[in-house]
């Protein structure tokens, strides 16, 4: 997985990524907090009480019936991914690598 962020490209290992997920991230239904909402139409992805990113079936108009969003929020995720995968290789000033990722980045043949 690739993202950029603060101007630079951060690659990490798909596996790592999945791993981290799995060990630091609960995973609960939403909760219908005011009228016309809809309880658990999204599943929130938390890490230390705070969202973190939901999965969110859309069903408010006819454009976006049967839709379904996955939204993160990109400084805690990243954040959370920084810690937990250490940064190994600066291949440039613009692409930075991270975890098992540096056993096949720049294997190209």
């Amino acid at each position: 997985m690739t993202v950029k962020h603060e101007g630079i490209f951060h690659v990490f290992l798909n596996q790592d990524v999945v791993q981290v997920f799995s060990d630091n991230l609960e995973v609960c239904n939403s909760r219908a907090l005011t009228a016309g909402q809809t309880p658990e139409q999204k599943v929130l992805f938390r890490y230390n009480g705070l969202n973190m990113g939901e999965l969110e079936m859309r069903n408010d108009s006819e454009i976006h019936y049967r839709e379904v969003r996955f939204n993160m929020i990109k400084p805690k995720v990243m954040n959370l991914l920084f810690t937990k995968i250490p940064l190994v290789k600066e291949f440039s000033d613009k692409v930075w690598v991270y975890g098992n990722a540096s056993k096949r980045f720049g294997h190209w043949e």
